[in-house]
């Protein structure tokens, strides 16, 4: 080899060296400066050099190398690039090449140190978004179950304080006090907005990406996810020496399609496979399968651990913060998470001891078609004539509540009762279950969270037991009004969030058995009211009392609505435009108010298409229509000397020129 050749070999850190036999070769260009770094080949060796015995990578080349010169095969064999660490400590990179030229057999030998690092440092950064990645999808699962237990726990004792003072405004009370309760009223519900506006703060992100999902085809292949945390996982649990496999008797040719979204149910294996690894001994093997189960497809993790705690009830494993005694420092909202999200597609969770060792934790999705549109089935709320299709034939009704909160149990119950209602209570879903085997009711109202058994799981075993007794109408009360949809499909026809009022639940059941009430009564209401009081008195049925209250909450919710359509024309916000003025116009629509009630609907409708011309003209229209309905609501409440007819509550709409010019 002559000329510029060799030195362009050299520079670029290849070494050419031509194989002798038993393990000797010939350099056939200079030496590359990593050669002498490594193994301190010098001038005398360029003869007669053996390097098999420097390396014991190279040493295993070659005898692939020989099989390929002795083969005369064509092309060339190539190794993978390996590290050498040279005396001095530090990592050089090589690379082995076994060609023959001219009928000679050539190794050849390079340092690709340029490309190797631009490599690792790709891998590192990788890596290093992976993490990142892993610790941004902690922080949106810890806000999840943030913004779950508030609306939960503090829902709670304000449902108990507004049911408490709508009790004691129904009993004889002096001036003073209904004054304060009023005060307390008002408290209550402005503690309520607050949480409300605290919760939008965490929520907002979470809430487009559940919208998202809502209006995206939801569907994963539960093989293809299972397969990926497989290899995401594999590297974590060789380093504790535990195995992780996929179960080899999964059907690699049924369509493994579930309802659902990859990046959330690639977290419940993720949940999963983290239990399995806190509990699992070393040496032992925790296994992945897939099994068909009637509509649905069924996933379950297995590992050779302890198994349960003894102490703790299967159906206990995944409530919120629940562990065993050796459960160590963690807090117990992993598998209350898988639970949340199994149960939000309409599946459902469970674990169990193994017979011999170890514990199998499963959960179940149903399936679905790779292009299935799986929201279109099910709609996202339900409408308040739902219940009016369900034909209800009595009035007042048989009603079984069953809630955890034992203040809401009594005060909910003393109000029902109040109304002609015969009303039973429980404490949970599984006393529920019990006492509809006692006796009949026409409604069953469910709070969400319970223990022993929650609202889902008493709704999904009341739904087996109707194909015996009948359909029952079921009602969620739930403090997390963004699962509605989920709800739904769980099987409830209606869901009521937290905090409720009773009257309105009791107007409801008015409402949706009209058809039972008495055909006299039907004849003095059946003439239209021509005023907005005549008109909500023929809605509520002639009841006074529920009239003045529903008067009283008009003019105290209507200004901070007026408020938010205020706002949103300054900031030219029709998502909020759109959604204030569809909320005002069915509070308006109680009163009969047809012209407040077109107005706001070409608000809304202005709104949802984005555009704002004109927007101000019906604005100063809705505004005179408002300000004549509040007049005579006022007007009315003075006559019955109600604490509402001192307070000032006139709705305050934005001028003409507090925004830009519209024709």
């Amino acid at each position: 080899m002559s000329g510029f050749v060799p030195q362009f070999l050299c520079q670029l850190g290849f070494l050419v060296l031509e194989h002798q036999g038993e393990g000797a070769f010939t350099l056939l260009s200079p030496e590359p400066p990593w050669l002498t770094e490594l193994w301190g080949v010098s001038p005398t060796d360029r003869e007669r050099i053996s390097i098999a015995d420097k390396s014991p990578f190279l040493e295993n080349f070659l005898y692939e190398a020989d099989a390929f010169w002795n083969s005369n095969g064509e092309g060339l064999w190539q190794s993978e690039t390996w590290i050498e660490k040279s005396p001095s400590g530090k990592e050089i990179p090589l690379q082995a090449i076994a060609l023959i030229l001219d009928g000679k057999p050539i190794l050849v030998l390079q340092s690709p140190e340029p490309q190797f690092r631009e490599r690792l440092q790709l891998i590192q950064t990788a890596r290093d978004y992976l993490l990142e990645h892993e610790k941004f999808q902690r922080e949106i699962q810890k806000k999840e179950i943030l913004l779950h237990c508030i609306i939960h726990d503090l829902s709670q004792p304000l449902s108990v304080m507004s049911a408490s003072l709508d009790c004691l405004a129904d009993e004889p009370v002096s001036v003073r006090g209904k004054q304060l309760l009023e005060l307390g009223r008002r408290a209550s519900d402005q503690q309520s907005s607050m949480i409300r506006d605290v919760l939008q703060v965490f929520s907002a992100d979470l809430k487009a990406s559940l919208e998202a999902e809502d209006k995206a085809q939801l569907s994963l292949d539960l093989l293809l996810c299972a397969q990926s945390v497989v290899s995401a996982f594999t590297p974590v649990f060789a380093a504790k020496n535990i195995r992780l496999v996929l179960n080899r008797k999964i059907d690699k040719k049924t369509d493994w399609h579930v309802r659902g979204e990859a990046t959330r149910i690639g977290r419940v294996f993720s949940n999963l496979l983290e239990n399995a690894l806190r509990y699992s001994p070393s040496g032992s093997r925790v296994t992945i399968g897939l099994e068909q189960d009637g509509d649905f497809h069924k996933a379950w993790v297995e590992d050779e651990g302890p198994g349960l705690p003894t102490e703790l009830d299967p159906t206990q494993i995944f409530a919120l913060f629940s562990k065993g005694k050796e459960g160590g420092g963690k807090a117990g909202l992993g598998l209350y998470f898988c639970r949340l999200t199994v149960e939000r597609w309409g599946g459902s969770i469970g674990c169990l001891s193994l017979p011999t060792k170890g514990s199998r934790f499963w959960f179940r999705l149903p399936k679905s078609s790779p292009h299935a549109d799986i929201t279109a089935k099910t709609p996202a709320t339900a409408p308040l004539g739902h219940i009016k299709s369900l034909e209800m034939d009595r009035y007042p009704l048989r009603i079984l509540l069953a809630d955890d909160q034992e203040e809401i149990r009594v005060l909910t119950k003393h109000q029902l009762e109040r109304s002609g209602h015969y009303v039973v209570t429980t404490a949970n879903g599984q006393e529920a279950l019990e006492a509809l085997q006692r006796e009949f009711f026409d409604v069953v109202l469910l709070d969400e969270e319970m223990p022993v058994m929650n609202g889902l799981q008493a709704a999904g075993a009341i739904r087996k037991l109707e194909k015996v007794s009948g359909r029952l109408i079921l009602i969620a009360l739930t403090g997390n009004n963004a699962d509605e949809g989920r709800l739904l499909r769980a099987g409830f026809d209606l869901v009521i969030g937290k905090p409720f009022r009773i009257e309105a639940l009791d107007g409801l059941f008015k409402n949706s058995s009209a058809s039972a009430q008495p055909e006299e009564r039907k004849e003095t209401v059946s003439a239209a009211p021509e005023t907005p009081v005549a008109h909500l008195l023929h809605r509520v049925g002639g009841d006074e009392m529920l009239a003045r209250k529903m008067i009283a909450t008009f003019l105290r919710d209507t200004p901070k609505r007026i408020t938010a359509i205020q706002k949103s024309l300054k900031q030219n916000d029709s998502e909020t435009l759109a959604s204030v003025a569809h909320a005002l116009k069915g509070t308006v629509s109680i009163f009969g108010a047809n012209k407040a009630r077109d107005h706001l609907q070409k608000l809304q409708d202005m709104g949802r298409a984005g555009k704002f011309v004109g927007v101000a003209r019906v604005c100063e229209q809705l505004k005179e229509e408002i300000t004549e309905l509040e007049t005579e609501l006022i007007g009315y409440v003075k006559k019955r000397n109600s604490p509402s007819s001192r307070v000032n509550l006139k709705p305050q709409w934005p001028s003409a020129g507090t925004r830009r010019k519209t024709p």
